[in-house]
């Protein structure tokens, strides 16, 4: 059968509310339990997809974070971190799917979880802690990632990291995140443990704002050399 026919085949199926397509030409079984709303929630396909894009991803920022328990807020978006070209967001039938670009995907700081359809790649808790300081802007602000590094500081093992993870980003992230770890979540074992690795990836760091595009504030010292000129109040937890 040729293939603009089975495309043909598979959107007439869909409309009696048995596949669901996410994407062009890519179509998706909807379970029993979904029928009624007609879509189905993207933890069950992000894996097939990502494999039909031709794309390295991993499920990331509140989304990862909610695998380890740090689930204070309801995500409304789904965050997929990938590698390549843009690719646009998909909103779709009240599903909202972000992708996020990274120049090369980090494989060895990714975990696997089982879902109801398969495997899928999901950020490991010291990545996802550095990808919710490089993207906190797109969750919502430098207060709603503090408030969610609280709740994730339990599942972050800084003393097990090879320094090549710090490697995937730029050291101001790294400087943001243990300033946040030490002077605002005042988690003093976890910011230890990420200095030390800091230190010992031989990495110079100069002074940074704790916030960036905003204005600058007296710098107060601190080792993190962080000038903080953003205040943060984390949620009650």
């Amino acid at each position: 059968m040729p293939k603009a026919q089975v495309t043909q085949t598979l959107w007439l199926i869909g409309k009696r509310g048995v596949l669901y397509s996410p994407w062009q030409n890519f179509f998706v079984i909807i379970p029993t339990e979904y029928r009624l709303k007609g879509v189905v929630p993207p933890m069950f396909y992000i894996d097939q997809l990502m494999r039909f894009m031709g794309r390295q991803y991993y499920v990331g920022l509140l989304n990862a974070a909610a695998f380890y328990g740090a689930s204070h807020q309801r995500v409304q978006t789904f965050f997929c971190i990938v590698d390549g070209g843009p690719i646009r967001s998909i909103h779709r039938k009240g599903i909202d799917i972000e992708f996020h670009r990274k120049a090369q995907i980090p494989v060895g700081f990714m975990r696997q979880f089982k879902t109801q359809m398969g495997t899928v790649n999901v950020s490991s808790p010291c990545l996802t802690a550095l990808d919710l300081i490089l993207f906190e802007q797109e969750i919502g602000g430098l207060t709603r990632t503090a408030t969610v590094l609280a709740e994730l500081v339990e599942e972050m093992r800084w003393s097990e990291q090879p320094v090549e993870l710090l490697n995937c980003f730029n050291t101001p992230i790294v400087q943001r995140l243990g300033y946040i770890l030490e002077h605002v979540l005042e988690e003093e074992q976890a910011a230890e443990e990420l200095f030390t690795l800091l230190k010992a990836s031989g990495r110079p760091f100069r002074k940074v704002v704790l916030k960036a595009a905003k204005a600058e504030t007296e710098y107060v010292e601190n080792r993190w050399k962080i000038i903080d000129n953003q205040p943060i109040e984390i949620d009650e937890i």
